[in-house]
């Protein structure tokens, strides 16, 4: 019955024997088994097709795609550190004027546009015209800092006849910082020698760069 679904051209042709009258007696068995016996031969067939095909035809592998964007965004930073500027030891008296530079050392990003470096006048209570250093008691001294060794221009933030000083950032800063010198000067002053008490005098000034 199943080679009879699966061919039913064949059940067909039974059947129209069948109703036409001729024997339905052995020659009706004979050809049951024919029907059968042709099943199993279009099956293999069709099984052997089959195989040959799928060799023959191998499937292709699909693929899909995407893309994304990759970014990141620098920040244009700037970082500095100072070396102590110490005068040494003070003679009141002595006529020597006494000299010291501290180096400000300056790092940014490549690119970072027309940094400006600028100090503040200290915190002891002095000016940009005079800064002062806090020692025993009451007692202060009166010093200066400049832009150059020539120590006509007072370094500081741009008020009271002050001037900053405009820096110069290479594209290799990180590797090699950019160095700014700042010119101490301490004069032996009539002011000094009578503010003068033994001890240790101290300021504490404050560079801000601008960029």
């Amino acid at each position: 019955m199943r080679s009879l679904l699966l061919f039913p051209y064949l059940a067909e042709r039974i059947v129209l024997t069948g109703i036409t009258g001729r024997p339905s007696g052995p020659p009706r068995c004979l050809g049951l088994a024919a029907a059968a016996k042709q099943a199993v031969h279009w099956s293999t067939r069709l099984a052997s097709l089959a195989v040959a095909i799928s060799a023959a035809a191998p499937l292709t592998a699909g693929t899909a795609t995407a893309s994304f964007t990759v970014s990141a965004t620098v920040q244009a930073v700037c970082q500095m550190s100072a070396t102590a500027l110490n005068f040494g030891t003070y003679s009141p008296g002595n006529g020597t004027t006494l000299k010291a530079n501290s180096t400000i050392s300056i790092q940014c990003t490549s690119g970072t546009t027309a940094p400006t470096l600028a100090l503040n006048a200290g915190a002891a209570g002095g000016t940009m015209a005079n800064r002062l250093m806090a020692g025993p008691g009451s007692a202060k001294l009166q010093y200066n800092l400049y832009t150059s060794a020539s120590y006509g221009t007072v370094f500081g933030d741009g008020t009271g006849g002050s001037s900053t000083v405009p820096v110069t950032v290479g594209n290799s800063s990180f590797t090699t910082p950019v160095q700014v010198t700042v010119y101490g000067e301490f004069l032996d002053s009539a002011a000094n020698r009578l503010a003068a008490a033994a001890g240790t005098y101290t300021d504490t000034v404050t560079a801000t760069l601008t960029y």
